[in-house]
């Protein structure tokens, strides 16, 4: 298995001559001012000439001021209805035993933030990264996904920003996308775990799909009936749960 400081040096370094790739196709440095949406996950250049629109995902953020390293997924009060995308990162973080990846808040220096950029893009499909730095001196690192024509930034403002409306607030979570489970699924007692459609946690929703799950007893009682009615929804129970607790539910039942 490759240590995780000789995978740290090789993606840093692969990923450094695509980021300089990224910077000169866009121009990047010749826009005089940036801005950036949490409620739409759109990140916007400007200068004199016109504009670029990036949708983008956060993935963490590092303190000057305390020397540490806090990852999106990690962070509650974030509002990005794709935030959860870095779980990715954190997967694969425990399947390789690499700790640097799977603790959401840590003591690190200077060079964290490029390093987990690197990672992350290394992971999760896009075409480039960006960082800025706050006035409270908070480096914020994020990975560029697409570009998005300016014709289409209205509608896709409106999009993003009906998905965080529906957001809701996990006392354990902090905001998140909203689930349904019965009331048997928990942490406690495997009850087998039933999907209207097969879930990775992060994925993309349409504007009518949620994430739904329910137990083997309430699946026996639906296949029965060939299908939900009132009489199965009442011993149900539907509740709703945040999108992390839904998987965190989801990986206890599957182990």
């Amino acid at each position: 298995m490759e240590k995780y400081s000789d995978f740290a040096i090789r993606t840093c370094n692969e990923f450094k001559e695509i980021q300089k790739d990224f910077v000169e196709t866009y121009d990047l440095n010749s826009y005089s001012e940036w801005f950036y949406d949490e409620e739409t996950s759109l990140i916007t250049f400007k200068k004199k000439e016109g504009e670029l629109n990036f949708e983008y995902i956060p993935i963490g953020s590092y303190s000057n001021s305390t020397k540490t390293w806090l990852w999106a997924w990690d962070n509650k009060e974030l509002v990005h209805n794709n935030k959860l995308k870095t779980i990715l990162v954190k997967k694969f973080g425990e399947k390789q035993n690499y700790s640097e990846l799977t603790e959401g808040y840590f003591e690190a220096d200077e060079y964290i933030g490029w390093e987990l950029t690197s990672i992350t893009f290394d992971l999760i499909e896009a075409i480039g990264s960006y960082r800025i730095v706050n006035e409270n001196n908070l480096e914020i690192y994020f990975l560029i996904t697409d570009e998005i024509e300016n014709d289409f930034v209205e509608e896709l403002k409106k999009i993003n920003k009906n998905k965080t409306e529906k957001l809701i607030q996990c006392k354990k979570h902090g905001k998140s996308r909203h689930a349904f489970i019965c009331q048997h699924l928990n942490e406690n007692e495997k009850t087998g775990f039933k999907e209207s459609f097969e879930t990775e946690i992060g994925m993309y929703l349409e504007e009518d799909d949620d994430l739904s799950a329910w137990c083997n007893k309430c699946e026996e009682i639906r296949s029965k009936a060939d299908g939900w009615y009132d009489e199965n929804m009442e011993i149900a129970k539907i509740k709703i749960v945040c999108e992390n607790c839904y998987f965190e539910i989801k990986e206890f039942n599957n182990k």
